[in-house]
């Protein structure tokens, strides 16, 4: 893989950060190839979600605790209904690390520049020793 950034700072623009060649961080900060392989990924597991709930259709009671009950819940939405909390819940914790990757990179960028404007100084500023012809 290359490197990082082309240049001496990160480049700027939406979605520019976080570019490794062919390889991008997605929205839940997630590092996947692009493309092919993500469609493949997800049509797999679309027609592995459907063959599932045609298979499981029988009508269930769901006991919860509290004298609850819930009747004629159909087998699939049991399996289902975790599993789309477990994401929305990695959603939520994603986009919130990713916010503070976010704010890490802007410092880290602000001080690039700093030192950058630093050192363009230094370099501009004759030396003491420097012989005058």
């Amino acid at each position: 893989m290359g490197s990082y950034w082309s240049g001496t700072c990160p480049p700027t623009g939406v979605g520019s950060f976080f570019r490794l060649d062919s390889w991008q961080v997605s929205l839940f900060g997630l590092v996947h190839m692009g493309g092919w392989i993500n469609l493949i990924m997800v049509v797999l597991l679309t027609v592995i979600a459907v063959a599932f709930a045609l298979n499981n259709q029988e009508e269930v009671v769901v006991h919860i605790p509290g004298d609850w009950r819930l009747s004629h819940v159909p087998l699939f939405v049991l399996a289902f209904v975790p599993l789309l909390l477990g994401f929305l819940f990695g959603a939520v914790s994603g986009w919130g690390r990713s916010g503070a990757i976010r704010r890490r990179v802007e410092q880290l960028h602000r001080q690039n520049q700093a030192l950058e404007r630093e050192l363009t100084n230094l370099r501009n500023q004759p030396l003491d020793n420097d012989v005058q012809v």
